[in-house]
């Protein structure tokens, strides 16, 4: 239910609704017909949109691609660990993995003028960039590297190189490689460029790499999985863009009859709790999410400090490349 709503049974104008709902001043008459119109209904108004009315100054946007991720969830608990302390409000925006959704958020949190905006990024578009150069609001992005905005990214082609290495080691050399889409540079293409590093460091021919490209599920994974088999292709050793893909990759090696890793070695890239609750437990790559969090938000309000000392000035662009750690488990 909409404000004009409540108004139009109450018989007031939405500014007295407003009113009412922000504290402020409203003779008693109105205030008692909101109110009646209000316990009528059950009406609850939304916290978040309230704050962002008020245009707080000591709030701070986090924009993420969805919420049902080990990475993210990592990544808000770093950011939270910081910000808490610092008497910031969080105000968290789910995209849904759609990035018009991102690119309004990022218009609503700059017009409410929002302290600054974390922004875990997936595919940065060209109007993406754009509000990167004209935004007025301190903006850092976890996950991706790009001249334009301060980022907090992962070393993603380098772990990738290591898991691939790590099963080239092990004898393999007939590989697949389940990845992402590439227009998310650092999870999409980067990482498919470590396994063909990888490869080639190895005397293996890159151009053999049977490859296909999934979204970020466990069903995807099997899909992608699934695909590879059915083309008649059979690898020996198959390396996955992240730990959730992973686990459905292996699924569908599993129901296709395939030991791991007897007949198949799999690895996947992330080091959260996905690859820990699969038999055999997954080998993979840590990347440090909550470090990421973490960093991102002290850097953060770095720059909302330097902006508010310095009016009309900006902290230099900073882009902070985060390492990786080795796990081996059973599934290699």
């Amino acid at each position: 239910m909409k404000i004009s709503e409540i108004a139009a049974m109450a018989g007031v104008s939405s500014a007295a609704v407003s009113r009412y709902l922000n504290g402020g001043s409203i003779s008693e008459e109105k205030k008692q017909k909101i109110r009646r119109v209000i316990e009528e209904t059950g009406y609850v108004p939304n916290v978040a949109a309230r704050s962002l009315r008020q245009q707080r100054s000591d709030s701070i946007g986090v924009i993420v691609p969805k919420i049902n991720s080990d990475s993210v969830s990592n990544l808000m608990e770093g950011v939270s660990s910081v910000l808490s302390k610092s008497g910031y409000l969080t105000i968290f925006g789910n995209a849904g993995n759609d990035r018009k959704q991102e690119l309004d958020y990022l218009r609503m949190m700059q017009e409410v003028r929002l302290a600054g905006v974390i922004l875990m990024g997936t595919v940065l578009t060209p109007a993406h960039i754009r509000f990167f150069k004209e935004s007025e609001i301190p903006i850092v992005v976890c996950g991706q590297n790009h001249p334009s905005v301060s980022c907090i990214y992962h070393d993603d082609r380098c772990a990738t190189r290591e898991i691939t290495r790590h099963i080239i080691g092990k004898g393999r050399k007939k590989l697949a490689y389940v990845g992402a889409v590439e227009s998310d540079i650092s999870v999409g293409f980067n990482r498919r460029i470590g396994v063909e590093d990888a490869m080639s460091e190895a005397g293996l021919q890159p151009d053999d790499l049977v490859k296909t490209q999934v979204y970020f599920t466990v069903d995807e994974g099997s899909r992608g999985m699934n695909e590879i088999l059915e083309s008649g292709y059979v690898p020996d050793g198959v390396i996955c863009a992240t730990d959730t893909i992973a686990v459905g990759a292996m699924k569908a090696l599993k129901e296709h009859g395939y030991t791991i890793p007897g007949d198949v070695s799999v690895g996947g890239i992330g080091g959260g709790l996905a690859g820990t609750v699969i038999s055999p437990a997954l080998t993979t790559v840590q990347l440090f999410h909550r470090e990421s969090g973490e960093k991102a938000a002290q850097l953060l309000l770095s720059m909302i400090s330097y902006s508010r000392d310095h009016p009309g000035e900006k902290l230099p662009l900073t882009h902070t490349m985060l390492g990786y750690r080795l796990i081996e488990r059973e599934s290699v």
